[in-house]
């Protein structure tokens, strides 16, 4: 199997383990008794922000093709410094076996930010979207690669009716028509192959041309520097998620708003 494959089939079996833990009837009962205000993650990312740019800051300990990035990482912390850096929403990774990342992240992020959240995990079953929705993510990443159409747009609807935002992840022109039969708002194109963790920039500029009106794109994998944006902002692509740079920048303020260019670059 390729890293892909292998990601999910343990991901089936976590989820299966955590359903026999949890049972989904008592995630839904959590959620109908929780108080529920969402931050508006799609509305967000529908519009250039300042700068022309928004960016979604990832919260990243670490993946499989470069190991551990920040293990002792604060999840909370990095995410007040995204915030005042001028993100425009905070990604957080939740798969603990390849990213080191968990649920309690995404709990401490959303309770340290006034921005939405977004959970950005490998989501193949309904099960999934209830824990997001009860931890208070604000949207959660569906990747059309791993789910069949029809699931992806079921998974998509339960999304919605749970008054969480989407952002649905495609890799190729097939994952692209797969989004837009799911009728998906925000298309993120990832720059990366993530059954080899190959990453080409070209790839987000050359889907973006298949997007029709009314959906919008968001960059991902691969945004190092402000001249990685400035080549997006000029084929139409006005939103990034960025993680590794982020994190491993000494100062992550200044490096964001540099990405955003609300300062001028530093020298890289």
């Amino acid at each position: 199997m390729n890293i892909l494959d292998r990601i999910v089939a343990d991901k089936k079996e976590a989820v299966a383990c955590a359903s026999r833990t949890l049972p989904e009837a008592e995630l839904r009962d959590r959620i109908a008794d929780m108080p529920w205000v969402g931050r508006g993650f799609e509305e967000r990312l529908m519009r250039p922000g300042p700068g022309g740019v928004n960016v979604i800051a990832e919260v990243k300990r670490a993946s499989p093709s470069k190991g551990d990035i920040c293990k002792d990482l604060d999840a909370a912390q990095c995410a007040r410094d995204y915030e005042a850096g001028g993100a425009a929403a905070i990604s957080v990774l939740t798969d603990t076996p390849y990213f080191k990342g968990c649920l309690d992240d995404l709990r401490k992020v959303r309770a340290a930010v006034a921005l939405p959240v977004l959970r950005k995990e490998f989501i193949i079953a309904s099960y999934q979207l209830y824990e997001a929705r009860a931890t208070g993510a604000d949207a959660v990443l569906l990747i059309a690669r791993i789910l069949a159409p029809a699931q992806l747009t079921e998974l998509l609807d339960q999304t919605h009716q749970l008054g969480m935002g989407a952002l649905v992840e495609i890799h190729s022109a097939d994952d692209y028509a797969a989004a837009h039969m799911a009728g998906s708002r925000l298309i993120g194109i990832n720059n990366r192959n993530l059954a080899t963790f190959d990453t080409d920039l070209q790839t987000a500029m050359g889907l973006k041309n298949l997007l029709h009106p009314g959906e919008v794109a968001v960059a991902a994998s691969g945004i190092n520097r402000r001249a990685d944006i400035e080549r997006n902002l000029a084929g139409g692509i006005f939103n990034f998620l960025i993680g590794e740079s982020l994190v491993r920048a000494p100062d992550r303020v200044a490096f964001l708003k540099s990405l955003i260019a609300l300062v001028e670059c530093p020298a890289r």
